[in-house]
């Protein structure tokens, strides 16, 4: 055992399977419909614990001030609904060599170990390859994320808000390639640095980035995201256990808005430039009868409309979910599906003058300002 792993051991959280299996559920809510494959992300957490590794969780005080703590994470499109091959890339995830060829070129080129890591954001697939590669190391996950949800781009990220910087990163893919990105003009080019080596690698790449003193990491993340995702899906779990309703469940724990709920009558979903694009169409039922819900997607849910106008605008959250309470990932929709939409506000750091600059519905290319999902249903 290390002296940094030796230094956490008493005082982070050991997550058992019921804490990973309630983290997945939680965490593909806040996903928005991206955030990764929760299957995939399950199955590896299952398999840490199954081989007798520690899934260690730490808090502020929990982690020596001055180790170094980097950002893990796949960066690519989402699989489109029914996709071929859609397997395949789930399966290349499970090989653990370039996630830790990555990291060994990432210590190489600090100078030092890597002491923890952060997931980049709260999705069911992207926080579980966090905590996997920390499990992997022997080192703690730290409760915080640099989004409090999932976002599509890397420039929707609390460090850069926060004046922290990407660089040094590092990117790696299944086909043995690793890149060192030294720096970058500005977050736009970096994003398109990074998106255009995944687009080479066949869709995905892996990437370790933003490496900063833990104490820093504490401060430019957003805390307490991963024990929040926890606490969701046993939420979600007590009231299926109950046989309360567990989108009412949801709702009550993340003080959200019902939006809508009806069926999936059509989507427009393909995969362009490492993205997922496109729209989701819902045609309501009961109280909804007779309206519909038109989302668009880019990766994650962006914007929804209800009868052609604006009901939930980026960066606040937009979360469809079955009627057992799970998240659905904008790779599993289908055809006459039935969904609830809630929509919750974002942190509050996205409320922000630049945070809106970085996560609002003008970077996404839509010609109107960002109002507030409180706002946009008193107008409804």
């Amino acid at each position: 055992m290390n002296r940094i792993v030796e230094e956490t051991a008493k005082l982070t959280r050991s997550l058992k399977l019921e804490d990973v299996e309630n983290l997945v559920v939680g965490a593909t809510i806040l996903g928005t419909g991206g955030g990764g494959d929760p299957e995939e992300g399950l199955s590896l957490l299952r398999k840490d614990l199954s081989e007798g590794r520690r899934l260690q969780l730490a808090s502020r005080n929990d982690l020596n001030p001055e180790s170094i703590v980097v950002c893990a994470y796949h960066c690519g499109s989402i699989a489109a609904p029914g996709q071929e091959g859609a397997g395949k890339r789930r399966e290349e995830t499970r090989h653990e060599g370039f996630m830790l060829a990555a990291l060994r070129a990432m210590e190489t080129k600090l100078g030092k170990r890597v002491g923890g890591v952060i997931p980049t954001e709260i999705g069911g697939g992207n926080t579980p390859a966090a905590l996997h590669l920390a499990a992997l190391l022997g080192v703690p996950a730290i409760d915080a994320d640099q989004v409090g949800r999932s976002a599509p781009e890397l420039v929707q990220s609390s460090y850069l808000v926060n004046g922290v910087e990407a660089t040094p990163s590092v990117v790696a893919d299944t086909k043995g390639d690793i890149t060192v990105v030294e720096k970058y003009g500005s977050p736009a080019q970096y994003e398109a640095i990074v998106r255009s080596l995944a687009v080479a690698a066949g869709g995905s790449a892996f990437v370790i980035d933003s490496p900063v003193p833990a104490a820093r990491a504490f401060t430019a993340g957003i805390e307490g995201t991963v024990s929040k995702a926890i606490e969701l899906g046993k939420a979600i779990g007590n009231a299926a256990g109950k046989r309360e309703d567990p989108v009412v469940a949801a709702k009550r724990f993340l003080d959200a808005f019902t939006l809508f709920h009806g069926e999936i009558s059509e989507y427009t979903l393909e995969e362009k430039a490492g993205f997922l694009v496109g729209d989701v169409w819902i045609d309501g039922r009961k109280e909804c009868s007779g309206s519909k819900l038109r989302v668009w997607v880019k990766n994650e849910n962006i914007v929804a409309w209800r009868d052609d106008k604006p009901a939930a605008i980026s960066p606040d959250l937009i979360c469809l979910l079955d009627p057992s309470g799970h998240g659905v990932t904008n790779s599993a929709i289908r055809k006459g599906q039935t969904v609830s939409v809630l929509a919750a506000r974002s942190p509050a750091i996205w409320r922000t003058a630049k945070g809106i600059d970085f996560f609002g519905p003008r970077h996404f290319g839509f010609e109107f300002d960002y109002v507030s999902i409180e706002r946009l249903l008193n107008a409804i």
